[in-house]
């Protein structure tokens, strides 16, 4: 691996493992950090392929899928973590993310979406199915479990691994694997100032 893309797959644990940490400042707006991780060339795309790992999961509908290769890789993606029988935030937060992919669309954005559980034992492909549908979930939205090991590698490298499901973050990371661009806001931020970000995600700063 050349030098750019050791820094880049390093930058990356560090950056995103960090956004567990983060929480809103009472009255006032979630923090939006922006990270420019990896980029366009062969040898940062192999280094964030190696990052994010093809672990496999499962979508709503039963279907497998490798983490990067299939999911990730040439996209822009909002990724999240719930759980379907959370009795706290994970309503608010689907709903609010059910109207910014709807803000999206609108716009002609093509964005995928990905739910990734943190109570995999409990929540089987068909109870996500049924948790996406109260939410009326468009397509290109995949609600993610898996085994309880695959599930666990992938929050692992995203920041989302907790002990228990009550636990898990609000955090919300936007990225663009196609530029390297990142960023980490909270998924309870107003739907506009989302949608805004996601589309302006590669404007330069």
């Amino acid at each position: 691996m050349r030098p750019g893309a050791a820094l880049a797959a390093a930058a990356l644990a560090l950056a995103i493992s960090s956004a567990a940490r983060f929480t809103p400042a009472e009255g006032k707006a979630p923090r939006v950090e922006r990270m420019k991780i990896g980029g366009v060339s062969r040898e940062d795309d192999a280094a964030a392929a190696r990052y994010f790992t093809n672990t496999e999961l499962v979508d709503q509908h039963g279907r497998a899928h490798r983490f990067y290769d299939g999911l990730l890789r040439g996209r822009k993606v909002l990724i999240n973590f719930a759980f379907t029988s959370c009795k706290g935030v994970c309503p608010t937060m689907t709903a609010n993310l059910a109207r910014v992919q709807a803000l999206l669309r609108a716009r002609g954005q093509a964005v995928t979406m990905l739910t990734i559980t943190v109570d995999p034992e409990n929540d089987t492909p068909a109870a996500l199915k049924e948790y996406a549908a109260k939410f009326k979930a468009g397509e290109g939205w995949y609600f993610l479990t898996g085994t309880p090991e695959n599930v666990a590698t992938v929050l692992k490298r995203l920041g989302g691994q907790v002990r228990r499901p009550d636990e898990h973050t609000m955090t919300l990371l936007v990225g663009d694997t196609s530029t390297g661009m990142w960023l980490k806001a909270f998924a309870t931020e107003e739907p506009e100032a989302l949608a805004r970000a996601v589309q302006h995600l590669n404007d330069p700063r």
